[in-house]
């Protein structure tokens, strides 16, 4: 006969189900609920389970909370309850209340029935396998943990720290070898017995109470010493993200679920009708939804934990807020342009573009006093205004939303020493930042004011080379991932076409309009004639000279190509 021991703690009407289910198939039960659990659905379970009570027991409760001892230790008692109670039993399995058989459970029966002294528990020694994903590894055994991790989270870290700066270390009795695997086991009846009373289980226990996570290491440690023969599998689907976050079945897993070799599969959603029915009942109902067959379930488990650890690129969510500059993914929804110094070069930049096909040709995005939409326009998608104040309340969440919103346009901004040096770092650090810098730009702007003293004038011009120099150690920066592309002033003068090349490779060259007229020469001049008159070296902004601009015909007298 095989055993079912069914650890509940909520749902307990589909756990009643599941009860009924093994029972009716010749399986003897135990079901423990959690003391959390509501006392008006214990008793409405326990009345509904009233007339199988020569299949099924309800082993006395106990307070049960997420990965701890109790859990442990709880499941062998009760499983060992279960196995006194009816001697004909050979294994039993532990499941949870929100598990589904998904293979019928007479081939289970007869699996064991083939293996009768055999154990299926996953037992992995830390050193020798990467079962942990995250998180404490040796430590979970070495150190205490007075504080419960999901409702105490701070003191949890700080008690972890403490004990590692006072290099607290417990000493593992020398009869265990820790061992972790999931906490979802079938056990042979002599297995369980020998664990229920070995003679070193004082010790045993004592040392597991202050572990981490106990029911990933309890029996399966115990296993290493008690088993005549263990397999070291689990005979339930599982499946978690990092963060120990349980990969959730819902009906539309129906077809990946029977392509399984699995005996149980955890963890189906309660509201997952068609799963229920499919397996406690036998009806394949009509509207299950169904995926692409061709797809399999590791490679949607993959997909799922994949957008559960990281999230939609350039959207951030509850359960995942990006570290900036250091998180794995870009910080937005798609590419983008960031345009530094070309105003100064190319007044008409942003008509120029417009006539390219760029989608989105923004101006100062992060003008200190101004936001600078496409087309001279109050919002954006998304409902973005162009508040100064709520832009600056997050700016790197306002870039964020403004290329999520329209993540389906291409889009630039310009950038330059004037605007918000903060969004520097967090333009370097994304991948999907294009900049394009031309450098030394700022001094077409350096004119010189009637009546302004020399002394001024060389402060501004001192300031904005430093702020340059700064932004371009930023850009150039260790942590920068950013396509960043540097044109000095002079080179741009020189051959103004190339300087538009990669704003030519992200429309694509059949979209990319005329050349610009760069509108530099006069100001040039005027810029150097003050520069001398307040005293400064020519090696304050480069080596620059004014050469004969090339003859390019207005834009507005061209049309788009």
């Amino acid at each position: 006969m095989l055993g079912i021991c069914i650890m509940a703690h909520s749902r307990l009407y589909r756990v009643g189900e599941l009860a009924e289910h093994f029972a009716e198939r010749g399986c003897a039960v135990s079901v423990h609920v959690d003391t959390c659990a509501n006392d008006r659905d214990f008793a409405t379970l326990k009345a509904r389970l009233a007339p199988l009570s020569d299949r099924v027991i309800l082993a006395s409760r106990r307070r049960c909370p997420w990965g701890s001892f109790a859990l442990a230790t709880t499941a062998v008692d009760a499983s060992q309850e279960l196995a006194e109670t009816f001697p004909e039993i050979t294994h039993v399995s532990l499941v949870s209340g929100s598990c589904l058989p998904i293979r019928p459970v007479e081939d289970l029966q007869a699996h064991l029935a083939a293996h009768p002294d055999t154990d299926f528990v996953e037992s992995k020694r830390l050193a020798e396998d990467d079962w942990i994903q995250d998180g404490l590894r040796e430590e979970r055994f070495t150190l205490y943990f007075p504080f419960n991790w999901a409702k105490q989270r701070r003191l949890f870290d700080a008690g972890v720290e403490v004990q590692r700066a006072l290099r607290i270390k417990r000493r593992i009795p020398a009869h265990l070898d820790p061992s972790v695997g999931s906490q979802w086991w079938t056990l042979s009846r002599e297995t369980l017995r020998r664990i229920a009373h070995d003679p070193m289980r004082g010790e045993t226990d004592r040392f597991f109470r202050h572990a981490w996570i106990a029911d990933e290491s309890y029996v399966q440690t115990l296993v290493r010493n008690h088993a005549r023969r263990w397999v070291d599998t689990s005979q339930t689907l599982t499946a978690f993200d990092p963060q120990g976050k349980p990969f959730v079945f819902y009906d539309d897993h129906a077809q990946l679920l029977e392509a399984s070799d699995k005996f149980f599969a955890r963890k189906v959603w309660h509201g997952a009708h068609g799963l229920y029915d499919r397996y406690l009942r036998g009806v394949v109902p009509l509207a299950v939804a169904r995926r692409d067959q061709s797809e399999d379930l590791d490679t949607v488990i993959a997909a799922a934990r994949k957008q559960r650890c990281d999230g939609r690129q350039g959207l951030v969510m509850q359960s995942r807020c990006p570290v900036p500059g250091f998180w794995r993914l870009p910080m937005t929804a798609r590419d983008y342009l960031v345009l530094d110094g070309f105003e100064a070069v190319f007044p008409d930049i942003r008509r120029w573009q417009e006539a390219s096909g760029m989608d989105r040709a923004h101006g100062h995005l992060f003008a200190r006093d101004k936001v600078e939409f496409a087309g001279g326009k109050e919002t954006a998608p998304g409902g973005l205004t162009n508040s100064v104040a709520i832009r600056d309340w997050n700016p790197e969440q306002f870039l964020r939303n403004l290329l999520w919103s329209a993540r389906e346009d291409r889009q630039s901004f310009l950038f330059d020493e004037a605007d918000a040096p903060d969004m520097l770092a967090p333009i370097a650090w994304d991948p999907n930042a294009r900049v394009v810098a031309i450098t030394r730009a700022w001094a077409l702007n350096l004119h010189r004011k009637i009546g302004e003293p020399a002394a001024e004038v060389r402060a501004r011009a001192l300031a904005l080379r430093a702020a340059e120099a700064e932004k371009i150690a930023i850009l150039r920066g260790k942590y920068a991932r950013a396509r960043v592309t540097f044109r000095t002033l002079a080179e741009v003068l020189q051959d103004p076409e190339r300087a538009l090349d990669p704003i030519r490779a992200a429309l694509g060259a059949d979209l990319a309009g005329p050349v610009p007229v760069p509108a530099v020469a006069r100001r040039l001049d005027q810029v150097l004639e003050d520069m001398r008159a307040v005293g400064l070296p020519a090696e304050t902004i480069g080596p620059i000279t004014a050469p004969e601009l090339p003859k390019v015909v207005p834009l507005r007298s061209q049309s788009r190509r």
